[in-house]
């Protein structure tokens, strides 16, 4: 409570003062971090590179950035919000999604740029494209939309890129794109599914882990692990959760106990107004490397009519307002690990 007093007074006395988009630094949050003006689309890239416009397409959630449930729900709220759009607007959901008048999400132009004017594309290419795949294959090319920061408290909202440098993976020298745009067997580029667990969630089958499992009645203990390399799990701001799943079924398959843990990052919203994650009041991720063990206590009446304990961890995507309420998400993956265990 006293923390939202305390916000409410900054955003009120920032409103009063007529400096309320300097103490939200929204110019920051709102700037395009991609080149702005009028986009040919993707179409005119797959002209040429059909294959790499396939795995972009059908595989890689840079293609949804402006149509996924999780980006539109976001935007329907902030549209709903006469206080908050009149602060914000859409142009801070934007700036990394991609175009608002192409609607293609992540796109060719968001990354490489746009072509040039009057010239043909093979110029574009020697000109611009060629000498610009250096800069994008730093490490900081990702981080312009993958580490971000909340207006005024400048809690993390998404920090994979100093999640990384402290990472297995930067010192062995692997980058965000040695990762995720590694070749395939039949590839001729580097490879633009970029696979996330909405597209695959089998990305991280043998990466999140489920051992060591001890039932001791009306109890059990199991390791929790995340073997990526380079950053936490789940791999985002609050939208994201994973979440652990045990149940106890009767032997024709009642569900006597079902609870959930889940691991994300929450924030305190902003009051009065709402909409937009400030203070992080709990990051419960699980860091890259990290074996964590959990502990369950079952209720015994239950415990004792089961015969076996079901135990799924998967991933939700829940809308900010929910602050990781998997009972409000609007997607649950299929199992990323799913163990029955006989309790008889």
């Amino acid at each position: 409570m006293r923390e939202s007093l305390k916000i409410l007074a900054i955003v009120l006395a920032a409103a009063l003062a007529g400096s309320c988009a300097d103490t939200l630094d929204l110019d920051a949050l709102t700037k395009p971090r991609y080149e702005t003006g009028r986009q040919h689309g993707a179409q005119l890239c797959a002209s040429c590179h059909e294959e790499i416009y396939k795995q972009w397409s059908q595989r890689s959630r840079h293609s949804q950035a402006t149509k996924s449930a999780s980006f539109r729900r976001a935007v329907e709220d902030l549209q709903g919000n006469v206080l908050l759009a009149g602060l914000v607007k859409e142009s801070m959901c934007y700036s990394c999604h991609g175009s608002k008048t192409r609607d293609q999400g992540v796109n060719c132009e968001t990354c490489h740029g746009r072509p040039l004017a009057g010239v043909p594309i093979e110029t574009t290419h020697e000109r611009k494209y060629t000498p610009r795949l250096a800069t994008m294959r730093k490490p900081n090319f990702c981080a312009k939309c993958h580490e971000v920061k909340a207006p005024i408290t400048g809690d993390s909202f998404m920090s994979l890129h100093s999640e990384w440098k402290q990472s297995e993976a930067a010192a062995r020298g692997l980058t965000c794109q040695r990762c995720h745009m590694a070749k395939r067997a039949d590839d001729t580029h580097a490879y633009h599914g970029f696979d996330t667990a909405v597209r695959d969630i089998s990305i991280y089958r043998g990466d999140l882990r489920i051992s060591n499992i001890v039932v001791d009645p009306p109890g059990m203990r199991l390791t929790l692990e995340n073997r990526v390399k380079g950053h936490s799990v789940p791999a985002s701001g609050p939208t994201r959760v994973l979440a652990l799943e045990v149940a106890l079924n009767s032997g024709d398959g009642e569900v006597l106990h079902r609870e959930h843990r889940t691991f994300s990052k929450r924030f305190s919203m902003l009051p009065v107004i709402g909409g937009v994650p400030l203070w992080l009041t709990d990051n419960s991720q699980l860091a890259s490397g990290e074996k964590r063990r959990l502990r369950f206590a079952f209720p015994e009446y239950e415990f004792a009519r089961s015969e076996k304990l079901i135990i799924i961890l998967r991933m939700y995507e829940v809308a900010d307002q929910h602050q990781g309420d998997v009972g409000k998400a609007h997607w649950k993956s299929k199992p990323i690990v799913r163990r029955v265990i006989k309790t008889k």
